[in-house]
């Protein structure tokens, strides 16, 4: 699994958000930017989150969150219907992606190295 997912859905004006692989290693859930929910720990199997809207009166809902081979599945239920949740990426779209932390293999450098100790 990645180190992070983040998942988002515009709800009845509500700003939903998911936030998985934070440094604690936690689930966070947000509603118009506030946390609302959080679980600690990875997600194994079916996770679920339960918040309410702030509304008059306010509107329950749940989050299932389900880890499917590497993969996070991530669903809303708010009265009696179920919302698939759109995972987005975690950096501005304007900016290129992080760059892995891995060096870059250079074949023919590691060769000359190792016919120079011959």
């Amino acid at each position: 699994m990645a180190r992070g997912h983040r998942f988002h859905l515009d709800q009845d004006g509500h700003s939903v958000t998911v936030q998985t692989g934070q440094p604690s290693g936690g689930v966070e859930l947000l509603v118009d930017g506030k946390v609302v929910g959080y679980q600690h720990g990875r997600v194994k199997g079916v996770t679920t989150l339960s918040a309410e809207l702030p509304e008059d009166p306010p509107r329950p809902f749940r989050i299932l969150l389900e880890d499917m081979g590497g993969e996070l599945f991530c669903a809303m239920e708010s009265s009696g219907q179920r919302f698939l949740m759109p995972q987005i990426p975690l950096w501005k779209p304007e900016e290129p992606p992080p760059r892995s932390r891995a060096k870059p293999s250079r074949p023919l450098k590691r060769l000359r190295r190792l016919l120079r100790r011959l």
